[in-house]
Formats: C-alpha cells, sequence, structure tokens
C-alpha cells in the first residue's frame, strides 16, 4: 500500500505522517496522488463531484502560486 493510501486511511504512525504532511507541502506529485485517490474513493462511495475539471484547475492554479513563490 502506498503512502497516500495509508494516508487516507489513517494507517500511518506519528512519525510517518508529520513526514507526509512535510512532503506533501513540496510534493505536487503526492499531492495529486492524494487527491485522485481521494476522489475515487469518494466515487466508489458515490459521492459526486462538482465536476471533472474542478479539482484540476483547483491543482493548476495550486502549481502557478508554488512557481511564483520560487
Amino acid at each position: 500500500m502506498n503512502e497516500a493510501s495509508r494516508l487516507l486511511d489513517g494507517e500511518l504512525t506519528d512519525a510517518e505522517l508529520t513526514a507526509v504532511l512535510e512532503r506533501l507541502k513540496h510534493d505536487a506529485a503526492l499531492r495529486d496522488e492524494v487527491s485522485a485517490q481521494q476522489l475515487v474513493r469518494d466515487g466508489l462511495a458515490g459521492l459526486r463531484t462538482l465536476d471533472a475539471g474542478y479539482t484540476l484547475r483547483i491543482l493548476a492554479a495550486v502549481r502557478l502560486a508554488q512557481q511564483r513563490n520560487v
């Protein structure tokens, strides 16, 4: 099981959680993985999302803001 799954399942130790949360600040790929897995889980649970492009637009805006701050 990968870090994103373990994070969403609440299966990380305190030390692992701290490390993953720190990585999420700087690792766009990990943030994307967590977001994608959460969307899949929501879909499987029958939860509706606003629209397919909504999350992608948010992720693009976050990436753009990060690039401006570098």
